[in-house]
């Protein structure tokens, strides 16, 4: 993981707000909140606020989102 700076971690949590402002909103088609939800996740994955795990037993993961 690598060190943010404390404008990337703002600008980054800017960013995510205004993505689940536009899942919120329900405009969205199918596809684009699916897109939306993708990037929300990852954004999230970079600030540490969301980590995909895999299981030891089977490789699955856990909260992937595809």
């Amino acid at each position: 993981m690598t060190t943010l700076t404390l404008m990337e971690v703002s600008e980054m949590r800017v960013k995510l707000k205004n993505l689940e402002k536009q899942i919120a909103s329900g405009e969205l088609s199918l596809f684009d909140r699916c897109e939306v939800e993708d990037e929300i996740l990852e954004l999230k994955e970079q600030l540490g606020d969301f980590e995909r795990g895999v299981r030891e037993e089977s490789s699955e993961c856990i909260n992937c989102s595809g």
